[in-house]
Parts: structure tokens; sequence; C-alpha cells
């Protein structure tokens, strides 16, 4: 069934209660329609992007959210999406590997084998799995050999694999990624843009969003609710 993709940029009131604010955001985060949204410096302060099955679903919506929107928002802008553009990856996914020392030689491993790299001194601990390695290059040299591989630097010490990226969460104007492996790392300011592609990539791909879209279906009488509080 066709959706309608809808883009919506809200700049919040500087008069607004700052917890009111944060409590419209959560509650715009559980609505089912929502798909993700992102916090930004500029014109507006979020960004959301949601759809809907058709327009008197999309306005049934908006009417819901009227009296917070009134009250918190100085401005609001939509549109709706009509087509998206995706940039070809310069390596097939299944394509590339690299040779790594191990105690009797060389090993080959492919790039989607690889979690993460991370700098120690002048060397570079390329993790696979359970294994890991020391190899005597630099950061900008391996992530330009893994580039359209599927890996992101999140600081100028680490790049890592995006589906080893289990969450990212963003507190404080900051980004930080927790790994499958429970590591956690700290979002360099100068890589903010590529962790926010990454949401906006990974999130677009079909059936990205299945298991987050069910459990929030579920919830929706719940956010209904708290939306009710909220207004009231």
């Amino acid at each position: 069934m066709t959706q309608l993709v809808v883009i919506a940029c809200l700049a919040f009131d500087h008069r607004a209660p700052a917890d009111d604010v944060q409590r419209f955001k959560a509650c715009l985060l559980q609505c089912p329609q929502v798909e993700r949204a992102m916090e930004v410096c500029g014109t507006f302060d979020l960004i959301i992007e949601g759809r809907c099955s058709d327009i008197a679903n999309y306005t049934r919506g908006m009417e819901r959210l009227r009296k917070p929107l009134s009250q918190l928002v100085s401005r609001i802008e939509t549109s709706f999406v009509s087509r998206t553009m995706d940039r070809p990856s310069s390596v097939e996914e299944d394509g590339g590997a690299i040779w790594l020392p191990c105690h009797d030689g060389r090993r080959r491993v492919e790039h989607r084998q690889i979690d993460k790299i991370v700098a120690e001194g002048d060397y570079m601990r390329v993790h696979v799995g359970n294994w890991s390695c020391l190899v005597h290059d630099t950061m900008s040299h391996l992530a330009k050999a893994l580039a359209g591989a599927g890996f992101v630097q999140l600081h100028r010490s680490w790049l890592v694999r995006i589906s080893f990226i289990e969450r990212l969460v963003h507190d404080q104007r900051r980004w930080t990624a927790r790994l499958m492996d429970g590591t956690t790392v700290s979002v360099a300011k100068s890589h903010t843009q590529d962790v926010l592609a990454i949401i906006s990539g990974e999130s677009s791909k079909p059936g990205g969003h299945s298991a987050i879209r069910s459990e929030v279906g579920e919830r929706s009488d719940e956010v209904n609710e708290n939306l009710l509080k909220l207004t009231s």
C-alpha cells in the first residue's frame, strides 16, 4: 500500500518551558506515524520524518497535535516526499577484503567481517569478532580502503561498521554510539553529520523499522493518552 512520507520541520518558541518541550518531543517519538526525528541547529530545532496512509490520516494526526503545536512551536513547515535518490555504493556489499597479520602469516578478512578499528598509538587494532590484530597503518588510510563498505568514523580513533552499532543516543547536544559488544563511544562533533546520515540511510532500508514500528503501534493508545495529558 502506498504511503505518504512527510517531513516536518519545527522551530520551538524560546519562551516555551523546557520541560514541556522535552515531553512533547518524547510523545512525538512514540507516535506510530513517526519514523525518526533529528535535533538540529539553525532555522529549525527538530526535523521529523513520518508516514501516513493518506492526506486525511495526516490531517487527523496534526489536529491531535494542534494545541501543543500552538503553545510550543513558533514555526512549522511540512513537505511531502515525492521521490528519494540514493547514492550508489562504490563497493559491492559482499565485495572487498584485506589481508591481516596473524601468528603464522596473513589472514584474508572480508570487509563485512570487520567490526571496528581502534587506534593504539602508531598502530590500528582491527577487531574481527573475538579475534583482533595490530596493523601498522593510519586510520585515514584504512578508512579510505573501507570506503563504501558500510563503515563510519565516530571519532579520530574509531572506525566502526554501521551494522555493529546497536544504538545511537543523543544527550546534552552530544551523540554516543553503543556497539554490539557493549562498548560506548562518544561521537566527535566533526563526525556528527556522518551519524545523522546513518540514521537517515539505514532507516530508509526496506524493513529497517518493522520491529520498531510494530512496538510503537502497540503503544499508540498510551501515546494518545500522554498527548491528551500534555495538552490539557
